[in-house]
């Protein structure tokens, strides 16, 4: 990866490190992390150029940085960020532009177009496949509690998990045909236990 690369993480990690994102139980710096890494190894079963894969990595690590000043419509704030940031150290403007592109493309209900916001879609939901789903959902679940004053009780959260699972659908060949795999094994999982209740 290249020096703006290099710069890109250090900002991203010290701004998601030191704003209202450290108190975030699942919006946080793991998460971003996380989303880059997704993002990488999705990247190189698509066969990307090096560009492309720089291009993806600074999406990631900027997707949730507008989570530092607002909640709600934090896609937006990212985007503010990220074209601020870049633009100040010179990042060509095609560049930067898909870099946009990419974080508007994780707007909910997310809708990409090209492969690389394709791929940053299904790497920020790569928890929906991970084995540690329902604990990650614990997590989303405080945080919408603490953050956005939204409680459901235990049979709500689980409903309201199963209906999202159900109507997701990953955009990548590698979301497709891996990462669907293990979400729909974590639907059958909530699905017995609601089914038990």
């Amino acid at each position: 990866m290249s020096i703006i690369f290099n710069e890109t993480k250090n900002y991203c990690e010290e701004l998601l490190s030191n704003s209202i994102c450290s108190n975030y139980q699942f919006h946080n710096l793991q998460h971003t992390r996380e989303v880059y890494r997704n993002a990488l190894l999705i990247a190189d079963s698509e066969n990307l150029t090096s560009e492309e894969k720089e291009i993806l990595a600074i999406s990631a690590l900027f997707h949730d940085t507008g989570y530092s000043q607002i909640y709600k419509g934090h896609e937006l704030v990212s985007m503010h960020i990220a074209e601020e940031f870049l633009l100040n150290i010179k990042y060509k403007r095609d560049r930067i532009d898909a870099v946009l592109n990419c974080i508007a493309a994780t707007i909910m209900p997310q809708k990409p177009k090209s492969i690389l916001e394709k791929i940053i879609c299904d790497a920020d939901l790569a928890h929906l496949a991970a084995s540690n789903y329902l604990q990650r959902m614990e997590y989303l679940r405080k945080e919408w509690s603490s953050f956005l004053n939204l409680n459901f009780s235990n049979e709500e959260w689980m409903i309201s998990n199963v209906e999202f699972l159900r109507s997701h659908s990953y955009h990548s060949q590698f979301g497709k045909t891996v990462l669907e795999i293990s979400k729909w094994n974590n639907l059958r999982l909530l699905e017995e236990s609601l089914a038990i209740k």
